[in-house]
C-alpha cells in the first residue's frame, strides 16, 4: 500500500492538500467500515489501489465545468475521488452524488464536511431522479448496462454520456444491452486490472420492432 501511495503522490503530482484528504479519506473510510459495509474488508488494506486510483483514472475522461452524476456512489466512489483530485488536474467538477441508502448518506455527508469539499448528496431511488440539465452520468460497482440504460432512458434528453467503470464481463453486458438499444461505445482499459474498461457509452436510442 505504501509504495502505491507514494506513487500516487509523487507521479501524479498531486498537492499536498490532495493527498491530505486522500489519507484522510482513507482513515475515515476504515473507521466507519466498522459501523456499516461501505467496502470490502479485503480491501481495507489497499484501498489506494483498489479504490482511489481505479476511480482517479476517470479524471482523463471529464471537461472542465462538466455536470456529473454519480449513481449509486455508496462510499463515494468515484464522485468523491475526482472531486478531491479535480483542482489538480484543472477542472472545476460540478458533482452530484446519489445514493438510496440513507445510512450510506450520512456517512457521506459527514465525510463532506470532514474534507471540506463542494459536492451535492441526495438521498434518493435512482429511478426517481429527474435531471433537468445536461449531465454525464458515472457509476463503479452499480448496475449491469441494461439496467443502468434502463433505469436513466428518460432522462436521456440531458444526459451526455454514461461513463461505466466494468470488470470483465464487460462484454457479455453490452451484448445484453444492444438486444435493446443501439449505443456507441468507447473502451478504454483500466490503469488497476487488464481484465477492467473505463466504458463511454452515448447516442442511445430503443430498438423498435
Amino acid at each position: 500500500m505504501h509504495d502505491f501511495k507514494y506513487f500516487f503522490s509523487k507521479n501524479i503530482n498531486f498537492s499536498r492538500e490532495t493527498s491530505y484528504k486522500l489519507a484522510k479519506y482513507e482513515k475515515i473510510l476504515i473507521n466507519y467500515n466498522k459501523k456499516i459495509n461501505l467496502i470490502s474488508k479485503f480491501t481495507e488494506k489497499d484501498i489506494y489501489n483498489r479504490h482511489f486510483i481505479d476511480c482517479a483514472q476517470v479524471i482523463d475522461f471529464l471537461d472542465n465545468n462538466q455536470n456529473l452524476l454519480d449513481l449509486g456512489t455508496g462510499a463515494g466512489f468515484p464522485g468523491i475521488v475526482l472531486k478531491i483530485i479535480s483542482n489538480d488536474f484543472s477542472k472545476n467538477l460540478n458533482i452530484v452524488l446519489i445514493e438510496k441508502s440513507k445510512k450510506k448518506c450520512v456517512f457521506l455527508s459527514f465525510l463532506k464536511k470532514q474534507l471540506n469539499i463542494d459536492i451535492n448528496i441526495i438521498n434518493k431511488r435512482y429511478e426517481d431522479f429527474k435531471i433537468i440539465k445536461k449531465h454525464s452520468i458515472i457509476t463503479r460497482a452499480f448496475k449491469n448496462i441494461k439496467e443502468t440504460i434502463d433505469l436513466t432512458y428518460k432522462n436521456l434528453i440531458n444526459i451526455e454520456n454514461l461513463i461505466m467503470l466494468k470488470g470483465k464481463n464487460y462484454i457479455n453486458e453490452i451484448n445484453e444491452a444492444e438486444k435493446k438499444y443501439m449505443f456507441h461505445v468507447k473502451k478504454f482499459q483500466s490503469l488497476t486490472s487488464k481484465d477492467s474498461y473505463i466504458l463511454k457509452v452515448n447516442q442511445i436510442k430503443l430498438i423498435t420492432t
